[in-house]
């Protein structure tokens, strides 16, 4: 028999699965009036119900921590409609006698300091939240360990930072360290051995700098000149003279073939319009990037067509902007993917589990979780997550897949 979900029982499970409370008081969060999409058919037995929750599934209360106000409220917001639609589809995909769990989400405002994201973590576990999804910043992670360690919470975090990584305390987001080293592989293979570097003067363009210089010199390769910048249109303007007088001054057997440009946004612009002033010829020097490029605006600078970056195959996140446009009536921020992953994966752990909480032992897997959003990857022991990411093409029309990423992780001794 098939069956598909009607509209008002899909809203209220969509309801069910959210709880607004926070520490003694109700906070009011946004209005929510989604439209629900087409849901895919799925082939049940008879007499059963997808999506609809037993009356003695078991709560399990998982601690939402993000910007649900201030400056960034709209990217909190984003990632908190994509964890409720990743329970509307995890719930909608498995038959009533199959679900013996329920995830209630407990949404915390984190403010803008790291203090208030470690109070906004006290206030989920005194509602009762036995599992911590967030912050998105890695001094609010540190500010909030001794807390979550203290009562055992597991948390996988947004954060890039490995640093703040360690057993039971995961990094969810992207690590610049795997990003490099996956574009730095393809792009030495590619014969592009001797680079230049463009990056940011901060904590993320000195990381990118050192795994740039570090994967390079164990292949041979390197990296020459590395132009740190402050983010003003003057300082681009200089940093991109010293390149082009290294260039110059450099005989042709050690030119670089490459510019690697760890950067996004205003500042690619600015970068864009001083190399165009120099007299570098871009039909002989490759254009690379990093994570950070995975920013449809790029696709809008033809002097970038035909780039490359590291990046998740962009099937995926296209999928997933379709189903949550459908579902509210706006396009998702990238990093809202990550929340649904997130959501997703928590959801799959529990949901025929009885037990108030969520097994946090199963979290690393070897074989690694396939997200819906943003391809495979796994949590490692350690607390840092692993990618697969593909090479993609800067296009006109959007990024193209010019190397795939693995579908698996290698078995140990491989």
């Amino acid at each position: 028999m098939k069956q598909i979900l009607s509209t008002l029982a899909a809203l209220l499970l969509l309801a069910a699965c959210t709880s607004d409370e926070t520490a003694g008081t109700r906070k009011a969060l946004p209005a929510r009036t989604p439209v629900p999409p087409l849901m895919k058919e799925t082939t049940i037995e008879a007499g059963e119900a997808l999506g609809v929750i037993p009356p003695d599934a078991t709560p399990i209360k998982v601690g939402i921590l993000l910007p649900l106000s201030g400056d960034a409220a709209a990217l909190g917001n984003a990632m908190l409609d994509a964890a409720t639609l990743a329970l509307y589809d995890e719930y909608m995909s498995v038959p009533s006698n199959k679900i013996r769990s329920q995830i209630i989400l407990v949404p915390k405002d984190t403010g803008k300091t790291a203090n208030s994201a470690a109070a906004a973590a006290e206030a989920a576990i005194a509602d009762g939240a036995t599992f911590i999804v967030g912050p998105l910043f890695s001094q609010a992670v540190t500010a909030m360990k001794p807390l979550v360690k203290a009562k055992n919470i597991p948390v996988i975090s947004f954060s890039n930072n490995r640093v703040v990584a360690e057993p039971n305390i995961y990094t969810y987001g992207y690590l610049p360290e795997q990003q490099i080293a996956r574009i730095a592989e393809y792009a030495y293979l590619q014969g592009y051995q001797r680079v230049a570097l463009l990056a940011p003067n901060d904590a993320y363009g000195i990381k990118v700098r050192d795994e740039l210089s570090s994967n390079y010199s164990q292949k041979g390769g390197f990296v020459a000149p590395a132009e740190l910048y402050a983010p003003s249109e003057l300082n681009i303007d200089a940093a991109v003279a010293r390149l082009l007088a290294a260039y110059q001054n450099t005989t042709d057997d050690r030119k670089f073939q490459a510019i690697f440009i760890a950067d996004s946004g205003f500042s690619m612009k600015n970068l864009i319009k001083s190399l165009k002033r120099t007299s570098l010829d871009f039909s002989k020097i490759k254009l690379i990037g990093a994570g950070l490029w995975d920013d449809p605006e790029l696709t809008k600078i033809p002097e970038l067509h035909g780039t490359i970056f590291p990046g998740t195959p962009p099937e995926s996140f296209t999928n997933f902007e379709k189903r949550f446009t459908a579902m509210y009536g706006y396009k998702p921020v990238r990093l809202a993917s990550l929340s649904y992953d997130v959501i997703s994966l928590l959801a799959k752990l529990s949901i025929s589990s009885p037990a108030a909480t969520i097994d946090a032992s199963k979290i690393p897997d070897p074989d690694g979780f396939h997200a819906p959003a943003n391809n495979l990857y796994r949590l490692m022991p350690d607390g840092t997550s692993d990618r697969k990411l593909a090479i993609l093409e800067v296009t006109p029309t959007g990024f193209k897949v010019v190397e795939p990423a693995s579908k698996r992780f290698a078995k140990p001794g491989e």
